[in-house]
């Protein structure tokens, strides 16, 4: 197993740039292009809502952690965190909105993309675990 943890201050900007470095750890790993191009749409997502969202306004000590755990040959795990005000599951809607609507695509976006997606509060610490099961041949090196 391989771990990685990227941190940084939850910013627009900083929450791409922590999604693009994720990339760029897993393109040691895996191969498939698309696969990297929906991982990089659900880290892009799911970082920057924490910029949005998780906390009531902008300060360097706020916080957003992104943990990948790469089981090769199997899985990758990613869990996105903050300590911000955290989500409530039960309001959470994962259905896509209309078509006119200007946002609420993101956790539809997320759960969709990858093969299991949860939410957790642990500590004070608000959690998106997300699991994607990768094909043999979406893996660049055999381990």
């Amino acid at each position: 197993m391989h771990n990685f943890v990227l941190e940084a201050v939850p910013t627009p900007e900083e929450s791409r740039e922590i999604a693009r470095k994720a990339i760029h750890i897993m393109k040691d790993f895996i191969s498939d292009e698309s696969l990297l191009h929906d991982i990089d749409l659900v880290l892009t997502e799911g970082c920057s809502n924490v910029a949005r969202h998780a906390y009531d306004s902008p300060a360097p000590c706020n916080r957003l952690e992104l943990t990948i755990k790469i089981v090769p040959r199997e899985y990758v795990i990613f869990e996105i965190a903050d300590w911000g005000k955290g989500l409530c599951s039960k309001s959470i809607d994962f259905t896509m909105p209309d078509p006119e609507a200007v946002g609420g695509r993101g956790m539809f976006i997320m759960s969709e993309l990858m093969d299991s997606f949860e939410l957790v509060r642990k500590d004070g610490k608000n959690i998106i675990r997300l699991t994607r099961n990768i094909k043999e041949e979406q893996w660049l090196r055999k381990e």
